[in-house]
């Protein structure tokens, strides 16, 4: 695969600016990388503190262990889901942000 290709597909495929650093543009892919892995900490803290929510009502009590019951509470959330959504629309524009940027540093470089 020729080593264009392969930043696009780095990019596309392993984590937003992994094809910047593969074409050697560390400043470009760190730049897609930060804020991406705020969004990514962001979100997996979001869903842990709900998990630990879930299992909190579980073990006390207040909460059964009939999966459709539990379904319907991880469904209604409990977190803020204004900012989980803005980090969630954070992490896919750089995703597809660093898709776009090294596919053009690809076809600028010939």
């Amino acid at each position: 695969m020729k080593k264009s290709n392969k930043a696009v597909w780095l990019s596309l495929l392993l984590f937003p600016g992994a094809g910047q650093l593969h074409l050697k543009r560390t400043r470009r892919g760190l730049a897609f990388m930060a804020p991406a892995l705020a969004a990514l900490a962001y979100l997996l803290n979001d869903a842990v503190d709900q998990a630990n929510r879930i299992a909190d009502q579980i073990l006390s009590g207040a909460a059964s262990m009939d999966p459709v019951a539990l379904a319907a509470q991880i469904e209604a959330g409990g977190g803020n889901t204004f900012w989980a959504n803005v980090a969630a629309g954070v992490l896919l524009l750089c995703w597809i942000g660093a898709v776009g940027d090294a596919w053009w540093l690809v076809h600028r470089e010939g």
